[in-house]
């Protein structure tokens, strides 16, 4: 039989993740104030120490945590948004991803992203900047198979797509469904 050989830094990755992974957990159950490095380390199955090898501080910590799960955000509506599929059944899946994101930090964000940094608007902006791409994206190809009225702008329609995917005041269906018809009618040619 042969032996497993564990790729180089697949380790490192898998602990790193483990630690991202534990501090969501700790943060959804406790909050920002109840987040403990110890906590962490705890529930990583990792030393405390061991954080401090790929976190300079809680700040990183967080920092990192944002970055990573607002990129894996992203990477899953790049690959809806370039699917082979008709624009609105491409949005509702776009809408319904960024619904289930928001419902997972359940208003942590933006408090997570303010403790992370001083001033975090400036690097909050340069990653939704790249979300607005996305749709923008997603609204010209709407506009190429006559979904969407060639009048509108996609920058500014994707904008208001952005905006309007983010609070849920209804059941996470109900809105969805609404939000659609609202979309459906306001951009149809």
């Amino acid at each position: 039989m042969a032996a497993m050989i564990t790729p180089p830094g697949a380790g490192v990755k898998d602990k790193k993740r483990a630690i991202l992974e534990a501090t969501l957990a700790v943060l959804r159950e406790r909050g920002l104030s109840g987040l403990k490095m110890e906590e962490v380390a705890r529930r990583a199955e990792v030393g405390k120490g061991t954080i401090y090898l790929y976190f300079r501080d809680k700040r990183d910590l967080l920092k990192a945590l944002v970055e990573e799960r607002t990129w894996a955000f992203y990477r899953e509506v790049e690959e809806v948004v370039r699917r082979k599929a008709p624009f609105f059944v491409r949005l509702e899946e776009v809408l319904r991803r960024r619904l289930a994101w928001v419902q997972e930090w359940r208003g942590l964000w933006a408090a997570v992203a303010r403790e992370a940094m001083d001033d975090p608007t400036p690097w909050l902006k340069g990653l939704h900047e790249h979300y607005l791409r996305l749709l923008e994206e997603l609204v010209r190809s709407g506009q190429s198979e006559g979904a969407v009225r060639a009048s509108l702008s996609p920058r500014a329609t994707a904008a208001v797509i952005a905006a309007m995917g983010c609070t849920p005041s209804l059941e996470v269906e109900a809105y969805l469904e609404h939000l659609m018809e609202v979309l459906r009618k306001g951009v149809e040619p």
